[in-house]
């Protein structure tokens, strides 16, 4: 659970599919690597999907889950290597990341 006493703290998944949302907007906002202006309207989705669900543990984890199976299947299924495969390749492998994270273990009172 991401509530540990009173105060509201994120988990390590949480905060990985947090700031992996940010940058996925971030990237789909701003054109760093000319990319396919359709492209653009993936990564802002995928950042705000990111960004909603980093708010529970379990969210984040399916968020994992859904990046390393879109994005690993893109990757798998491009016949040619771009900059678009490149990005499918580190986001699938970023959602192996979040989905294989343990939380840290509560501080001891």
């Amino acid at each position: 659970m991401a509530l540990l006493s009173d105060q509201f703290e994120f988990t390590r998944p949480q905060a990985i599919t947090l700031t992996a949302g940010l940058v996925q907007l971030a990237f789909g906002w701003l054109d760093m690597f000319g990319l396919d202006p359709n492209y653009h309207v993936i990564q802002i989705g995928v950042g705000a999907l990111g960004v909603a669900m980093a708010w529970r543990l379990q969210h984040a984890r399916m968020y994992g889950l859904l990046l390393l199976l879109a994005f690993g299947t893109l990757a798998f299924t491009l016949d040619e290597v771009s900059t678009e495969g490149f990005l499918g390749v580190r986001t699938a492998l970023l959602g192996l990341v979040i989905t294989l994270t343990k939380p840290a273990k509560a501080a001891p009172k």
